[in-house]
């Protein structure tokens, strides 16, 4: 058979167009497989479809805009906070002396515990060698009646015991030592509490002795407090021990003479 110019030229185009046919399909083919490599890489970082919203927004918050504003401690301000510049000297407080913060607390085991019975039998042994007194004198004629002193050195952390007076103890439950004590300044000096109803009396004695509590300073100071505040609010008169006008200077002479009482029993333990 006989295949002239005009067969070769239809047989190679049809070559040529099934080649092109094939290359558009190549390549169509290789464009989708791309786009799906793309797809799925984008979509990898995703989270799997049983992960639940709550997990990736955290949880949800529920907001009562009826409900009022809620405070914390923190955001109030301290009602005791004071302008530095305007700092005065610390006043002597009536409450608890916490003086044993900073020392072992003595247990049944401890033979600090021991020790410190010791020192206080070997005080009510010793004679006592210094006493300071601070006496609150009525300015009403009448004196004080037993109902407001009564609740005035209550306030105090003054407890009714021994010898029928009032003594302090370094807590104001009365526990713990005791710091000082209050007499009435008529004789015998006590006071009668199954009628108090009825006592007066023009003058209160506070006193504190040496040797006495651990730490007199501090003891003197809530002294000298409980002394200011029965004469501010029942109307008395501050006196000294020579029943002289109790003045700054009266006080810091107190202090000195607890200074060199110390002072004598570190020499003496030397």
């Amino acid at each position: 058979m006989n295949i002239g110019l005009r067969e070769w030229l239809i047989v190679i185009g049809i070559i040529v167009i099934a080649g092109i046919l094939f290359d558009g399909w190549r390549r169509m083919r290789g464009g989708k497989g791309k786009l799906k490599f793309k797809l799925d890489r984008s979509f990898s970082n995703l989270p799997e479809e049983d992960e639940t919203p709550a997990e990736l927004l955290g949880p949800p918050r529920v907001v009562n805009r009826n409900a009022e504003p809620r405070v914390e401690d923190d955001d109030l301000p301290s009602m005791t906070a004071r302008d530095p510049g305007k700092r005065r000297v610390s006043e002597p407080r009536q409450g608890d002396l916490n003086l044993t913060t900073d020392e072992p607390v003595p247990t049944l085991l401890d033979p600090v515990a021991d020790d410190i019975e010791a020192e206080e039998e070997e005080k009510d042994q010793s004679p006592v060698e210094e006493v300071l007194v601070i006496n609150v004198i009525s300015r009403d004629a009448s004196g004080f009646r037993g109902p407001a002193l009564l609740q005035n050195i209550l306030e105090s952390g003054l407890r009714f015991g021994e010898m029928d007076i009032f003594h302090r103890h370094e807590s104001m439950a009365g526990n713990g030592e005791v710091l000082f004590s209050m007499a009435n300044a008529v004789k015998p000096g006590t006071f009668d509490l199954d009628d108090i109803d009825h006592f007066t009396t023009p003058a209160v004695s506070f006193f504190l002795g040496l040797p006495g509590p651990r730490h007199p300073k501090q003891a003197f100071d809530v002294m000298v407090a409980a002394a200011r505040k029965l004469s501010q609010e029942l109307n008395g008169e501050l006196k000294d021990d020579q029943r002289s006008v109790l003045t700054a200077q009266t006080i810091e002479h107190y202090r000195q003479r607890i200074v060199e009482y110390e002072r004598r029993q570190m020499t003496i333990k030397r």
